[in-house]
């Protein structure tokens, strides 16, 4: 091993970027799904009405965590890229 750790900040901050994307497009795509599933719930009555909410709540819940751990995992890589700028600005200051 040579001890020498090689970052790219674009490559970093594009990999923050695309995570967001795709995070926006998997929640286009649930809200689509939910959309056209409450077009048919909504003719459901009693014990089916019931079951469909609760399901589409707990749906609902999961896929909340699912959009905040992939915003968490795009600020982590955004903290990541720019500690790594820091470090290397500070590094560079040292042979000035």
């Amino acid at each position: 091993m040579s001890g020498q750790i090689l970052v790219n900040f674009q490559t970093v901050l594009n990999a923050s970027s695309e995570v967001r994307q795709t995070a926006s497009r998997i929640q286009s795509q649930l809200d689509d799904l939910k959309s056209g599933v409450q077009r048919i719930a909504s003719s459901w009555e009693g014990a089916a009405q019931q079951g469909y909410q609760a399901r589409q709540a707990q749906w609902d819940a999961k896929a909340a965590d699912l959009q905040q751990v992939l915003g968490q995992i795009a600020s982590a890589l955004d903290n990541a890229a720019q500690s790594y700028q820091n470090t290397e600005k500070q590094n560079e200051g040292l042979w000035a």
